[in-house]
C-alpha cells in the first residue's frame, strides 16, 4: 500500500521486545491476528494494545480462529475486531461474509459507515439473516468444536510420524498459560508436521476418507489443507520460513462429526504412509 501513503513495519508478533521496538516510531495503526494462522501463534493482546495506545495506534485483531466465543479482544484493550464470518460464525459453509466491530461509535459513524456505504462491501440481505440464524449455535458449536480439537490433538501427539503438534489447549504449546489467560478454550483448528518434505503430507492428505481438503476452517465439517502451497502459496521461500510456514505443516479444522470418526480417519491415513 506505499502508493497510498502507507508505509508498513513487519514484528514478529510473539516477541514483545519487538512491538515496542515498532511503537518507537510514528504509528497509525495495528493489525494483528490470534491465533494466527497457521502456525497456531499466541499474541499478547493486553500488552501490545498498552504499548499501541501509548504511541497513539488504533488496534485492529483479526478474531476469527479464536472466535467471538472463546475471546473478546475489545474488552482486551483492542479498537476494532474483524471476522470473516464465512468461518465459525456460518460455520456449514453456506455463505460468505465478513464483520467489522468497534467499541468507538464515532468511529463507526465518521469512518466504517460512510466507507461502507460509498464502497459497497455489504451482506446480501439472504447473507445476513443466515449469519444471524447461525449465531443463536454458535457457543454450543464452539464448544463441542473445542472438545474435538482437544481430543484429536491429544491424539495426534501419540503418533510417531507427527513430529509436531501447535494447538493452544495442549501443555504442549510453546505459550499455552498465555493462550489459557486470554482464550476460554483451544479452538478448532491445530498444526502439525509430518515428515521431511511435502510427500508425507500430501499422502496423508490424500489417503483421508472423511476429512475434506479445503482452505476454510470453523466449519461442521473437518476440513485439511496444506498451507504452503494453498493458503500461503503467494508468499516467497524465505517469507515462509521466517513464519515458519514449511512443505512439512499441515493444518486442520476438526469439526462437529463423532471425534472418534474423525480419529480413525487420520488413524487409518497415517498407516498408509
Amino acid at each position: 500500500m506505499p502508493r497510498f501513503g502507507i508505509q508498513t513495519t513487519f514484528v514478529d508478533g510473539t516477541d514483545i521486545a519487538q512491538w515496542a521496538e515498532a511503537f518507537t516510531r510514528p504509528a497509525a495503526t495495528v493489525f494483528l491476528e490470534t491465533p494466527s494462522n497457521p502456525t497456531l501463534d499466541i499474541i499478547d493482546l493486553k500488552t501490545v494494545c498498552r504499548l499501541a495506545h501509548g504511541a497513539g495506534a488504533r488496534v485492529v485483531v483479526d478474531n476469527v480462529f479464536a472466535s467471538p466465543v472463546l475471546q473478546k479482544p475489545l474488552d482486551l484493550g483492542a479498537d476494532v475486531v474483524v471476522y470473516s464470518t464465512t468461518k465459525h460464525i456460518d460455520g456449514q459453509g453456506r455463505c460468505l461474509g465478513g464483520a467489522v466491530l468497534a467499541n468507538d461509535r464515532a468511529w463507526i459513524d465518521d469512518k466504517l459507515a460512510m466507507f461502507l456505504r460509498h464502497t459497497g462491501p455489504a451482506l446480501s440481505p439472504f447473507n445476513a439473516w443466515v449469519l444471524l440464524k447461525s449465531l443463536e449455535t454458535l457457543d454450543l458449536r464452539m464448544e463441542r468444536h473445542c472438545v474435538n480439537a482437544l481430543q484429536v490433538a491429544t491424539f495426534l501427539e501419540s503418533r510417531p510420524e507427527i513430529t509436531k503438534v501447535l494447538y493452544p489447549g495442549l501443555a504442549s504449546h510453546p505459550q499455552h498459560a498465555l493462550a489459557m489467560r486470554q482464550m476460554t478454550k483451544g479452538g478448532s483448528v491445530l498444526a502439525f508436521t509430518i515428515g521431511e518434505g511435502h510427500e508425507a503430507a500430501y499422502r496423508l492428505l490424500n489417503a483421508l476418507r472423511l476429512i475434506d481438503i479445503s482452505n476454510n476452517l470453523g466449519d461442521a465439517k473437518s476440513l485439511i489443507t496444506h498451507p504452503a502451497t494453498t493458503t500461503h502459496q503467494r508468499l516467497s521461500a524465505a517469507e515462509k520460513a521466517q513464519q515458519g510456514i514449511t512443505d512439512t505443516l499441515v493444518r486442520l479444522s476438526v469439526g462437529l462429526e463423532d471425534v472418534q470418526d474423525v480419529i480413525d480417519d487420520l488413524t487409518q491415513s497415517l498407516e498408509k504412509l
